[in-house]
């Protein structure tokens, strides 16, 4: 009796597991997440592209371009967003102010926020 309820838990608790829409790593790159935080994602490349208007950049980015990818650290209210990816990178980071995404610089206190991050939502970024 005792093997067949320990085989029985066994096996739900794989299942279950299985049914996870993040990776062993905490990744996903699932719908569900990617409609949880489109308008977030909006958003930040909104507020980006206002930031290097303001910076005299002649540059407009476009979401899922091959140049532009995103990383939400759903467990810690920011969103990163990598362009030029192609040649070495430009990155910003958003955090969570009420009801909006701001920008901010890369803090220790940022970088620790991100390193602590277990559930991360992926779009066109090199991870998969």
């Amino acid at each position: 009796m005792k093997i067949k309820l320990l085989s029985f838990l066994l096996f739900s608790i794989v299942c279950l597991a299985g049914c996870s829409d993040y990776d062993q790593d905490g990744n996903t790159t699932s719908e569900k997440a990617k409609q949880k935080y489109d308008a977030a994602i909006d958003q930040v490349f909104k507020s980006e592209n206002q930031y290097l208007k303001q910076q005299q950049v002649d540059r407009q980015l476009k979401r899922n371009s091959g140049e532009t990818g995103v990383i939400v650290y759903e467990d810690q209210n920011l969103i990163e967003i990598y362009y030029d990816q192609s040649s070495g990178g430009e990155r910003a980071i958003y955090q969570k102010d009420g009801s909006i995404y701001a920008r901010k610089i890369y803090t220790k206190q940022i970088n620790r926020k991100i390193d602590a991050s277990e559930k991360k939502y992926l779009e066109n970024v090199g991870i998969k």
